[in-house]
């Protein structure tokens, strides 16, 4: 340490450099990486089973989520370690930045969907004015089904209600004949 180019002086104005945040947030990184694969593998287990997507699919989307979480973890990570955050600011900053850089990565990915106004003018004459056809009825419970049978029955063996009076105001406005 006899290098004059690096001579440490006692009570200098440099003070010690704190160590790079980059070794930490890579391996937080890999921890996102793996919880983001075990949480998108879950949904998509499902989604494959229910027919809604084929294997291949949802192999990208875990691929896809897993890269997504390691890096806003990764990324999250770093700015707290820079910024020096502790306790409830850190948790603070480190969702902050953890959503912010999803935000941009699903961004970037995901394909923007066309104006309102664009698809409404793309849309052939002919189809604007088809009618939609009414969606079916879902189909009563049984004790419903039950209910308004007996509600049927009841009023099938009782007589036609009587015609409905006239309110008392009806009577006071109209003029009373008398009788001889």
């Amino acid at each position: 340490m006899n290098d004059p180019r690096s001579i440490q002086y006692p009570g200098s104005i440099n003070p010690p450099l704190k160590a790079a945040a980059a070794p930490s947030a890579l391996a937080m990184g890999g921890i996102g990486l793996v919880v983001g694969a075990a949480g998108s593998a879950a949904a998509n287990i499902r989604r494959v089973k229910q027919g809604e997507v084929d294997r291949n699919q949802a192999a990208k989307n875990v691929a896809r989520d897993a890269v997504g979480a390691g890096v806003a973890t990764g990324a999250a990570a770093a700015v707290a370690g820079m910024l020096g955050l502790t306790g409830l600011l850190s948790v603070a900053g480190t969702l902050a930045a953890a959503t912010a850089v999803r935000y941009l990565y699903d961004g970037a990915l995901e394909p923007a969907p066309a104006p309102a106004a664009a698809r409404k003018a793309s849309q052939p004459a002919a189809e604007k004015t088809v009618k939609k056809e009414a969606a079916p009825k879902k189909a009563a419970s049984k004790k419903a089904a039950a209910k308004k049978e007996a509600a049927a029955k009841k009023t099938a063996g009782k007589k036609a209600a009587p015609a409905k009076k006239k309110s008392p105001k009806a009577k006071k406005s109209a003029p009373k004949e008398k009788e001889e």
